[in-house]
């Protein structure tokens, strides 16, 4: 979670399918299709056998639909008196006494409470959007109605640390240590010392079982699923949330699934998917990854948590924010720093609008370039000489995998057409087949030739 513009494009890498079933060989038989069921009743039945069950939380600027579902799971008649705690990635261990008598119902002043989630190890303002302060509010409104021996408790997973003495990227990175083993602490501590039950709630590459870097001795991925099971402690029971692909490409029939759904995917189509597919990576399937996938609907209809516009006008936040963001520099060629992201994003509280298009040749220029690169293909001479060694790589190497599954380019229109440093920079809206939609920031030539391609969430 360091910084969107690095992970925008990459980041269904690890929390979604790569599209495309393996074929049978002429001995297998075809994989049966997987079949949707209620989701909360499936969980609550997987926890009689597993101490741990773990979702994967879609922290894709806060996905609304995940969120919903988390909260429906934990205020569900029977999840109380099956589970005793939540681990989650969104709070920092130095307030767990404070969310402790918060969750109880005590009397808590906001000013010591949001703390919480605003100083974790993350320099991002992805934990301080509201979906995120409703969590924790929401688990106090659970315990409000239990008796005081069978109320959740909210275990914060995120290492604890003190920003006053972070002055930089070298003391972040000590500050933050290792995150996944010092989760893996907790629920030692916390939940299998006492004989507990817990629901974890992290990033899906948190999660992931198996490592898919080729050539490697250690087939185990190193997050917090990867090491429990590994060194045996305890088995998870994984579940998925897939909210970026469209998985009417393996599975037609997805398509009249209830929302929200889960489906085991032990010897199903969807199972047999690879997970990340790609020259420079192991394959391994969906069904060696992860347990189940829980449905929310398809991409097109999901929706994201927008930060609050308080927070934008609040000078305090900002300057912890931006000076936090100003930590991390941007990936060589990046045309905006990620403290520039963010006031671009509190600049538009409602989303970017289209504006005319009054060259409709530059438009169609980036509109061939992307899609050119969801087939692997680049014309170099659309490439400014200084970028194209790094654009044309980049584009070739990662445009199949992220855009390639993410279905045709339906849409491109022009938001902002501007001069910045001398250079011509220009800001689309892009919308995929699949739902996906993705700012791409493009800074052109004086030749008009892409000299960057930055992309963003939307």
């Amino acid at each position: 979670m360091i910084w969107d513009l690095i992970r925008v494009i990459a980041a269904g890498a690890v929390l979604t399918v790569s599209i495309g079933a393996q074929p049978p060989t002429a001995k297998e038989t075809p994989p049966r299709a997987a079949v949707p069921v209620e989701p909360i009743a499936a969980i609550l039945e997987a926890f009689r056998s597993h101490t741990v069950v773990a979702i994967g939380n879609v922290e894709f600027r806060g996905n609304e639909q995940s969120h919903a579902f988390q909260l429906s799971l934990i205020r569900s008649p029977g999840f109380a008196s099956t589970v005793n705690d939540i681990l989650v990635e969104f709070g920092s261990a130095r307030y767990q006494e404070v969310v402790d008598r918060f969750v109880r119902g005590e009397e808590v002043a906001y000013e010591s409470l949001r703390p919480a989630w605003q100083n974790t190890t993350q320099i991002e303002y992805e934990w301080d959007l509201p979906i995120y302060e409703d969590f924790f509010r929401a688990v106090r409104a659970v315990n409000a109605s239990l008796p005081r021996a069978r109320q959740l408790r909210v275990l914060l997973g995120d290492p604890p640390m003190d920003w006053d003495k972070v002055h930089s990227m070298e003391d972040l990175r000590k500050a933050m240590g290792d995150r996944d083993g010092y989760a893996v602490d907790v629920l030692q501590r916390e939940v299998f010392s006492k004989g507990r039950r817990a629901l974890v709630i992290y990033g899906g590459q948190h999660l992931i079982r198996k490592n898919t870097l080729p050539a490697v001795d250690d087939e185990w991925a190193r997050g917090i699923v990867a090491r429990l099971e590994k060194n045996k402690v305890t088995s998870v029971f994984k579940v998925l949330p897939e909210t970026r692909r469209d998985l009417r490409t393996v599975q037609p029939g997805i398509v009249s699934w209830p929302t929200p759904s889960l489906a085991i995917l032990r010897g199903t189509a969807l199972g047999s998917t690879i997970w990340d597919s790609g020259p420079q990576r192991r394959p391994v399937r969906m069904e060696e990854q992860v347990d189940a996938i829980l449905y929310l609907g398809p991409p097109s209809a999901m929706t994201t948590s927008k930060l609050s516009p308080a927070l934008c006008s609040d000078a305090a936040y900002m300057a912890m924010r931006l000076g936090r963001l100003g930590l991390v520099p941007p990936p060589p060629g990046a045309t905006f720093t990620p403290a520039e992201q963010l006031r671009e994003y509190c600049a538009h509280p409602d989303g970017y609008k289209e504006i005319p298009d009054r060259e409709p040749a530059i438009t169609e220029l980036i509109r061939k370039t992307l899609r050119n690169a969801a087939q692997g293909r680049v014309n170099p001479e659309n490439i400014a000489p200084e970028s194209r060694d790094r654009l044309v790589s980049f584009l070739q190497r990662d445009g199949p995998r992220y855009l390639g599954s993410a279905g045709a380019l339906e849409s491109l229109t022009l938001l902002v057409d501007t001069d910045s440093g001398g250079k011509r920079v220009r800001r689309y809206r892009s919308v995929f087949a699949s739902g996906l939609r993705i700012i791409w920031t493009v800074e052109l030539s004086s030749a008009g030739v892409i000299v960057s391609l930055a992309p963003q969430p939307e």
